[in-house]
């Protein structure tokens, strides 16, 4: 009798155990590759949506965050993600433009906004109502869980830009295919890099100026070497996204993709919220360490205007070319509604 109670014990033990191990195991461990600093907005909003996916599915996904290009650059996040590297990364589109023409086209195209509502308003309807590029991203076998916003992109520079011939010979961080025009349009340089590139990049002259947020330059201590700021819109749009790779997304279970999908969409929320309140804030701390904002006469601003390509008949002929030109008038006539809307 004795030695049964015993052994009825060892095997509740051993069941209890056991199950406690299969409860572990089940867990779900993903890595995110993220090409921004933690300290960022967009880096705490990262931190947000991971730790509220493990908490609503109760520890079940685990999303694991490695800032600031941690696991890869940003410019290879596309690759990491089809080799299984990395389950998920926050990467800008523009970075991909063979890959995801169409998706890198709101994210590389200058002058075209002019809000951070517009911004949202217009990849949420590209994502929303244009099928092709949803199609784009399951080729590359990706999945967007939602774009971060962006303040506008003014031009940090080391020496003062005040008219439109200052940029003459300037070298100029761009990406993407779209602004590399913009730059040689003012007469400038273009030089394609990455985030983690431009301190190094501007303190040892690899390049003069760059279009960067209030915020960014603050965050990314580009003020330290260069401190002069042009309030020339060079671009406002959607920035980098935050992807899953499709791989991934197969090993959450309904429930779970639901919750993911869910979390994702009150991040963009709280993303648009805490970006447009930084710019302010960020704007005051640049002055106050002792950077000069210099507002660009309009005149000057319309020069450079005039001398742009038209950007979105070129982004059309080019699709057109590749038998995409059907998404892409979609896509500009969409784009033409959201800037006439004046939000």
């Amino acid at each position: 009798m004795k030695t049964t109670t015993i052994l009825g014990k060892w095997l509740v033990a051993a069941a209890l155990v056991g199950g406690l191990c299969i409860q572990a195991s089940a867990q779900t461990v993903l890595n995110f590759n993220s090409q921004v600093l933690e300290s960022t907005v967009s880096g705490k909003v990262e931190k947000w949506f991971a730790e509220e996916v493990t908490k609503r599915t109760n520890g079940e996904v685990k999303i694991k965050v490695f800032f600031g290009e941690g696991l890869g650059r940003a410019t290879e996040s596309l690759s990491l993600m089809s080799d299984g590297a990395v389950d998920l990364a926050s990467m800008s589109a523009g970075f991909y433009p063979a890959e995801l023409p169409l998706t890198s086209a709101p994210n590389s195209i200058p002058m075209a906004l002019s809000t951070v509502s517009q911004s949202m308003q217009l990849m949420t309807r590209l994502l929303n109502e244009v099928p092709a590029i949803r199609e784009e991203h399951k080729q590359n076998g990706i999945r967007a869980l939602f774009f971060h916003n962006l303040n506008p992109y003014y031009l940090v520079s080391t020496s003062p830009l005040t008219k439109l011939s200052d940029l003459n010979g300037k070298k100029m961080r761009t990406w993407g295919s779209e602004m590399p025009k913009l730059a040689a349009a003012a007469g400038a340089i273009p030089v394609t890099l990455g985030l983690a590139e431009l301190y190094e990049s501007l303190s040892r002259g690899g390049i003069d100026v760059a279009p960067f947020s209030y915020d960014y330059v603050r965050d990314y201590r580009l003020y330290e070497v260069a401190p002069h700021i042009s309030t020339v819109p060079a671009f406002v749009g959607p920035t980098g996204g935050v992807w899953i790779s499709e791989a991934a997304w197969s090993r959450l279970s309904p429930e779970q993709q639901d919750i993911v999908n869910q979390v994702a969409e009150e991040a963009l929320q709280r993303d648009y919220d805490e970006v447009t309140g930084a710019a302010d804030v960020a704007r005051e701390y640049l002055e106050q360490n002792g950077v000069t904002i210099h507002e660009f006469p309009e005149e000057e601003l319309a020069k450079w205007r005039d001398a742009n390509p038209d950007f979105f008949a070129d982004f059309v002929s080019s699709m057109t070319a590749s038998g995409k030109g059907d998404a892409a008038e979609h896509m500009v006539r969409i784009w033409e509604e959201v800037r006439g809307s004046g939000e």
